[in-house]
């Protein structure tokens, strides 16, 4: 009689472990865990777990479950994370993909005109703009990028969909709209907005993403003040800014804007919280 572990006993014990240390999910988590080791899809992975597991994939799929029991996010062990029905490379040093930010997506998608300009600035991983490029193609989408690892990232998400109306570009954005770049019809932007003091009581899993990411300045607007100032007057006329924003921020976000006399609308994400600001101008 083979005595040797099986897929379901290890996914059971690894689904005991995580949900030990208070990991959120944790059945969830174990079987993508499980998936990424033995190379599976999720789906494929409930067809064979009463087979005995393999001793490299036990090994490799235990020291995944360390890695998570430390906290760090499943979506950067996974090295990927899907985003509007896609899936993007994700890791150390970029912001995770979040679901309600793909209103963002959604808003350029129906709102840019054909053979449009889309600016996603603060542009991560590039989920965001990457996303409104493979959705319409006649579009032509800039992301623009400060750090060195969501730079990479962008550059291999990019790849990843085979998009060449996609131009990757480096910027501060508190310095201003780069010289020589077209006027767009639509600007996006997901920035930091959580006021610095904030950032070190965040959840554990969330301080492994970067503070760069996260962090908003000592009223969490910084950025906001960037995009009203600089970037909104870049817009050709009739043009839209869709703005994700943190809690109980979007009318202040939205004030910003309506002193430069431009029409502000606040939108509910998923979960009825009001989150995103869009400007028309």
């Amino acid at each position: 009689m083979n005595s040797k572990e099986t897929y379901a006993s290890a996914l059971k014990t690894a689904t005991d472990r995580l949900a030990e240390n208070l990991i959120d999910d944790a059945r969830f988590d174990a079987r993508c865990l499980l998936a990424k080791a033995c190379g599976k899809s999720f789906n494929d992975l409930m067809f064979c777990l009463s087979d005995s597991i393999e001793d490299n994939v036990k090994e490799l799929f235990d020291s995944f479950i360390q890695r998570r029991v430390n906290r760090e996010p499943l979506q950067y062990i996974l090295g990927e994370w899907d985003f509007f029905g896609l899936t993007f490379s994700v890791g150390e040093g970029v912001l995770i993909p979040r679901p309600e930010t793909e209103f963002l997506a959604e808003t350029a998608i129906r709102e840019t005109p054909l053979n449009g300009v889309v600016f996603d600035v603060c542009s991560g991983s590039g989920c965001i703009g990457i996303t409104v490029a493979k959705e319409r193609r006649d579009v032509s989408v800039y992301l623009f990028e400060k750090y060195d690892s969501p730079f990479v990232y962008s550059a291999k998400n990019i790849s990843r969909h085979g998009l060449t109306n996609v131009t990757l570009v480096r910027c501060d954005m508190t310095k201003g709209v780069p010289v020589g770049v077209k006027k767009p019809d639509v600007i996006l932007s997901n920035p930091p907005y959580i006021e610095s003091s904030v950032v070190p009581t965040l959840q554990a899993e969330v301080q492994r993403e970067p503070v760069e990411a996260l962090d908003g300045g000592d009223d969490g607007y910084i950025f906001y003040r960037h995009l009203s100032k600089d970037w909104f007057s870049r817009l050709k006329d009739g043009g839209i800014i869709s703005m994700e924003c943190g809690e109980n921020m979007p009318k202040t976000v939205a004030e910003f804007f309506k002193t430069k006399g431009a029409a502000a609308d606040i939108h509910t994400d998923m979960y009825g919280v009001e989150r995103f600001v869009t400007v028309k101008k």
